[in-house]
């Protein structure tokens, strides 16, 4: 196409961002707290850096950093720079930062097919995709800097970078695709496990025909393009590589953390998603999909696209199959990451089907007005006319999607959340009057808010927040025996276990202190109270 006609793409693509931005914008605006314990996650890890503990579990003492750091760390650059509250940076800086998102997408589409495709898989991604699915659960843009939302950019930087390398067949582009793929590991591990198996199943291809067909140096040089990807991923993966493998050797103990299903994706709620996700747009993807079946001609990338579809399906089903059979059969089965983790990205792929899809639809009706009209339509109008039914399908649409589940009870939830004045007091004063160091011990429904984002220890924390690379079963049992301890008429029994763990503050709702029994191995006195609960400070004898 020419520059001329492309610059009308370039302003479609910018009225998108910019109406998604505003809604995005109104979503988080006057916000001082987000509603989802993801976010607590962050502000603990963000407080954690700021004291100059980078690479320590936040919430446990004497154990390393376990959750990927890209988002923790942007969102701690910020507060150095602005010098706003922790909580307030990370409830709103997403409708800003998230925009990169959407950015890339619409950049790859156009480097790997053309602009018609990225303009139709930018209003899919944005605007039809989702539907009512959370924002962690399909591939969009969102207000919300939850850890699949924010970071998916690099997945689609990565799959830009594998096709010049394979296409190209230069090793400066599989040492980019490697270094790529590292930085991706230090913002999630869904998109990683994604590429290598992408990446996997085409070389493992190649080096199969190779091997029959008796080429042995391509083996060589397949090797050796496999050796210029890893080692640029184990460097620009190192400072999350290092405490993941090297001090865990990526051994997970608590596995039902990788068997997380959240909301809709539980089990039961399957029939819900199933009907989440037949939409309108589902069947433009179909007919997408038929069209990229037939008709596209890369064979690189369309080994790419394959390999994307199939991957992310089959370890959605996979991993659905895993908690399932672990609890019905007893058989334990490999674990790799949560299943609508693969799920989120197999709806990205979709986007990219419904621009098909779209494209496919507007040339049969552009077809039928040339013939009925019997008047040949020149390119150029046939461009304008498809912009605009984009940006008209857009306007139609966007009632639809400004009250988005994201939009209106996330919102509404987190004002909630903000509303909750004597846990954010509790907060308040853990974080300027409590040491980081100390160790609090709670009852397990204050572990997430309000004391996990204080980065105070503790000795367990809900169990899909807990490290992963730790017994919880054995903490969270000896959290219930301190805490029976302390709120029985029963004898003493746990001094051992508030010895080994070095409990320094104990959190009580002030209906539990009001039950409460001073230990004959302890000392103790209040330290904060207000309507709610009562932090005592805990001094073993």
């Amino acid at each position: 196409m020419q520059l001329r006609a492309n610059v009308k793409y370039l302003l479609a693509c910018i009225i998108m961002l910019l109406l998604a931005f505003i809604q995005c914008y109104r979503t988080v605006h006057g916000l001082n707290w987000a509603s989802e314990p993801d976010f607590d996650r962050d502000i603990a890890y963000i407080h954690s850096t700021l004291t100059g503990h980078y690479g320590q579990d936040p919430n446990m003492a004497g154990q390393y950093m376990w959750y990927n750091p890209m988002i923790f760390l942007s969102e701690t650059f910020i507060v150095k720079l602005t010098g706003l509250p922790i909580n307030l940076v990370v409830a709103r800086s997403g409708a800003f930062l998230n925009l990169i998102n959407p950015i890339i997408f619409f950049i790859v589409l156009v480097k790997l097919f053309d602009y018609k495709v990225a303009l139709a898989g930018l209003l899919s991604f944005i605007f039809l995709i989702n539907g009512n699915l959370p924002c962690w659960g399909a591939a969009t843009y969102s207000p919300w800097m939850v850890s699949d939302t924010a970071v998916q950019f690099l997945f689609y930087l990565s799959i830009f970078f594998c096709f010049k390398a394979f296409s190209e067949q230069k090793i400066i582009w599989f040492i980019i695709l490697g270094a790529a793929i590292g930085i991706t590991f230090l913002g999630h591990s869904a998109p990683v496990f994604i590429m290598i198996l992408i990446l996997v199943s085409i070389q493992g291809q190649k080096i199969f025909v190779a091997l029959k067909q008796k080429q042995y140096p391509l083996i060589g040089t397949y090797f050796l393009q496999g050796l210029a990807t890893a080692v640029p991923f184990i460097i620009c993966a190192f400072p999350f590589l290092y405490y993941v493998y090297g001090k865990y050797h990526l051994h997970f103990i608590n596995r039902v953390i990788l068997q997380c299903a959240p909301g809709v994706f539980a089990r039961k709620e399957t029939l819900n998603l199933l009907k989440l996700n037949i939409t309108f747009s589902l069947l433009i993807s179909i007919l997408g999909f038929i069209w990229f079946y037939l008709k596209f001609e890369n064979k690189v990338l369309r080994k790419i696209i394959w390999n994307w579809l199939i991957i992310t399906l089959v370890m959605y089903v996979y991993e659905s199959a895993v908690p399932t059979a672990d609890k019905m059969l007893h058989i334990n089965l490999p674990d790799t990451i949560p299943a609508f983790h693969y799920f989120f990205y197999f709806k990205a792929l979709q986007s990219i089907f419904v621009g098909f899809g779209l494209i496919f639809l507007f040339n049969l009706l552009i077809a039928w007005i040339t013939k009925l009209a019997k008047k040949e339509i020149t390119p150029k109008l046939s461009n304008n006319l498809f912009i605009a039914a984009i940006l008209l399908y857009m306007l139609v649409y966007y009632p639809i999607y400004s009250n988005r589940w994201d939009f209106t009870d996330l919102r509404q939830e987190a004002i909630d959340k903000g509303n909750e004045k004597d846990k954010i007091g509790v907060y308040d004063f853990i974080t300027k009057n409590v040491p980081s160091d100390n160790v609090l011990l709670c009852e397990h429904g204050l572990s997430l808010f309000p004391v996990m984002p204080t980065a105070v220890k503790m000795v367990s924390i809900e169990t899909y927040f807990s490290n992963p690379y730790v017994s919880y079963d054995q903490r969270e049992s000896d959290r219930v025996e301190m805490l029976k301890d302390l709120t029985t008429t029963a004898p003493d029994t746990s001094k051992k276990l508030f010895s080994a763990y070095k409990v320094g503050d104990v959190l009580l709702s002030n209906a539990d202190f009001a039950k409460y029994k001073q230990p004959s191995f302890a000392s103790s006195n209040v330290i904060y109270k207000n309507s709610s609960f009562t932090i005592l400070s805990f001094n073993i004898k």
